[in-house]
């Protein structure tokens, strides 16, 4: 039923029904005893009061989330979902904080009892888990070796959501790259590094941190001084997501990988969930090859760089 409401009456019934149905969820049946009508007619009361502007709706989330720009990002990328926080600045480490924070509320939700975790190392997810509140059991696994020039916070994040959840933590106290391939395989050889990387093919759900080459990695700042890093860069390195170098267009760029130590790209590749964390307007290129290379099946990220993707 459509056209124009023809009198005040008619106006009135129908933001009563709608009233009665949108607001008080009162099911359509009880509508239609109350005004001594049937269901069918209620329901057409319904269809015209949305189709002529008695009702209105509006989908949004609570909280520092914007709806529309996520919901254009999973349709435009084929994600699963994406959470777009809203956020009125371009400083680095307030953006790293947000991420982290509506990071920990969604991973929350998503965590389910006896899951298998895994976590980069990541100031972003340094500042998720220590915003987690309590989480359902679930084993914590440290998906690649530390890059960071402080070790401590390398492991930090597993460790801390290790506690929220009461499982079992499984870190890498490694490097993120050995020096040469004989050197990864005696440390791969570890007893202490043994049981982490072998709960790399179990994982049910990973959240990964994207580094951006060359201006927000820290795998990148730790092969600057021998020049190895401007060596990749030539090569077309602009993002790096687990132990995988990315080029522009998400294709991987094999360079490291008998020298890295920890989650593979086809390892990767088979876990059900990977949820990739990160924003600003240095990550931008980043993200975007991250997101061509099929790798993410959800993004959280800060409006300014959904709308660059989008763009």
């Amino acid at each position: 039923m459509s056209g124009k409401i023809v009198n005040p009456d008619e106006a009135v019934k129908l933001a009563y029904v709608s009233k009665r149905y949108f607001k008080d969820s009162v099911p359509r049946t009880e509508i239609a005893d109350e005004l001594g009508l049937s269901r069918f007619a209620v329901a057409r009361m319904i269809q015209k009061a949305l189709e002529l502007g008695v009702v209105t709706i509006t989908i949004d989330a609570p909280g520092p989330v914007d709806v529309d720009l996520s919901l254009r990002l999973v349709s435009r990328f084929g994600l699963q979902n994406a959470f777009v926080a809203r956020i009125a600045t371009d400083d680095r480490e307030e953006i790293r904080v947000t991420l982290g924070r509506l990071a920990a509320d969604v991973l929350s939700g998503m965590i389910a009892e006896d899951d298998i975790v895994g976590l980069t190392a990541g100031r972003t997810l340094i500042e998720m888990s220590r915003a987690l509140g309590e989480v359902p059991s679930c084993d914590v696994v440290q998906l690649t070796g530390v890059a960071d020039p402080v070790r401590e916070r390398g492991t930090e994040a597993v460790n801390t959501m290790a506690r929220r959840s009461g499982g079992a933590v499984y870190p890498l106290h490694a490097p993120f790259a050995a020096t040469d391939a004989a050197a990864r395989a005696t440390i791969m050889a570890q007893p202490g590094i043994r049981p982490s990387l072998a709960r790399l093919d179990r994982l049910t759900k990973a959240v990964v941190t994207m580094g951006a080459w060359p201006d927000d990695s820290l795998l990148h700042d730790s092969l600057e001084p021998s020049g190895e890093a401007r060596r990749l860069i030539r090569r077309g390195v602009v993002a790096e997501i687990g132990t995988t170098l990315l080029g522009a267009d998400g294709r991987e760029i094999d360079l490291l990988t008998d020298r890295v130590i920890g989650i593979r790209t086809a390892q990767l590749r088979r876990v059900a969930q990977v949820i990739g964390i990160g924003g600003g307007r240095r990550k931008h290129a980043a993200i975007k090859a991250v997101l061509a290379s099929g790798l993410l099946s959800q993004l959280i990220t800060d409006e300014e760089t959904a709308r660059y993707l989008l763009a």
